[in-house]
Formats: C-alpha cells, structure tokens, sequence
C-alpha cells in the first residue's frame, strides 16, 4: 500500500508503506503475500540481483546460488524486484530511526523471515535487522544467510538480540559446512538426488509457518537439511 508521504534517506525518497501484518507506516516494504512453503510468514528481503555477495557465489560452480529461485523469481516480476531493490538500498545505506521500522501484530505475525530473496550486503543491513528485532521483542525472527562474516561483526558492535535466530547457509550442494561461531543456530544445507544418500533430509514440510523448525532454538547448533527441488 503506497501513502502519498514520503521521506528522504540516503538521497532517496521513499513511499511509506503498510503491511497486513503491521501497526505502522514503514518505508520498509513487507513482502505479505507469500506463496507455497512460506505462505503465512511476513518477510524483509532485498535483491540478490544487487548484492555483490550473491553475484560472487553464482559464478561458482555447484553452488546453490546456480541454481537460486529468487534470482528467476525477481526478473519475472517487475513490481517484486522495485519493491526489493527499495529495501536494498535503504537499509544498507544508513541506520533507520526507530520510528521509521515495521512493528509488527503479533497475532497475526509470531514468527518473521528476513531475507527470502537475498542476503546481507554489509554491517549496516544487520543492524537494521537488529533494530527491527529489538522493536517487535515478543516475534521470532530468522535471518538466513551466507554472509556469517559479516552478521558476526554486527553482532560484536551492537549484541544479538534473543529473538533472532541466525542461519548459516551452505554455499555448496552436497557440502554441510562448520558453523562460523557461537552466534549460528542452525547450519542449513541442500542436496540433490545424489548427496541425499545417508542424509536425514528433515526440511520437507510444505508449510513453514506449522513446522517453525527454523523458528525453534535449540540447545546446540542443529543442521538442516532439504532437497533440491
């Protein structure tokens, strides 16, 4: 939902936005109408199309950026990739004020995705993920990411908050990788048809919003593992 206010950050003006999920005005556009396994759950994304790490693992090969449904997804759809791109450069080029950060129903929003078509670009973008988390304390958050460098450093600077559930992304198909340090919750990784051989793939559920495995701390780095669709 566009308003006819705007405000100025970076050089950029940017339409305040609603979300069905949210109390207030926010230029942080909320992605609310998410289909097959993430129907229900809210998300903030930016465009892996303009985050310089993505372009990087795409050029590798067997990666699972080769093969990144988002990257088809954003070039389909021409308002999806606008509203991504808005998110990308707001909110890694300056640290939002607090009133200008989605807050969040509770009722209708317990658990909240960040990042279901891109990734951390820098320092910046995390911190703002942080404030977000820190405005909305009673919502679960996940962030995704192949990016835990960068998350980490973030993290030393300001604190994790205890609502956010922090997700290391394998870049390789087939090839778990080491949790990057004791920020990471979960260690996620895909395998084909072949990597499957001997590997408890427990990510099938077709409804993330009922299953919450990634929305549920455990006591020690749990693994993840789902099949190449």
């Amino acid at each position: 939902m566009k308003t006819k206010k705007t405000i100025k950050v970076a050089e950029k003006n940017y339409f305040l936005h609603i979300s069905i999920y949210a109390w207030n005005l926010s230029p942080v556009i909320v992605s609310d109408c998410m289909s097959g396994k993430m129907e229900d759950i809210p998300s903030i994304s930016t465009s892996c199309l303009l985050n310089t790490h993505c372009q990087q693992y795409r050029k590798i090969e067997g990666s699972i950026c080769q093969k990144c449904f988002a990257h088809a997804t954003i070039n389909r759809y021409s308002g999806l990739s606008k509203n991504l791109e808005s998110n990308y450069y707001l909110l890694t080029t300056s640290v939002l004020d607090e009133d200008l950060l989605p807050k969040f129903n509770e009722e209708l929003a317990p658990i909240v995705r960040f990042e279901s078509f891109g990734d951390i670009e820098n320092e910046t973008q995390v911190i703002n993920y942080v404030n977000i988390c820190r405005k909305n304390p009673n919502i679960i958050f996940a962030l995704w990411t192949k990016n835990p460098h960068i998350v980490s450093k973030a993290f030393d600077k300001v604190g994790k908050p205890e609502n956010l559930i922090l997700i290391q992304s394998s870049i390789m198909i087939n090839d778990i990788v080491k949790a990057y340090n004791e920020y990471i919750d979960k260690v996620f990784t895909v395998y084909d048809k072949k990597g499957q051989k001997g590997i408890n793939i427990n990510c099938g559920a077709r409804h993330c919003f009922t299953c919450r495995r990634c929305y549920t701390v455990k006591d020690a780095v749990e693994y993840i593992s789902e099949a190449l669709k």
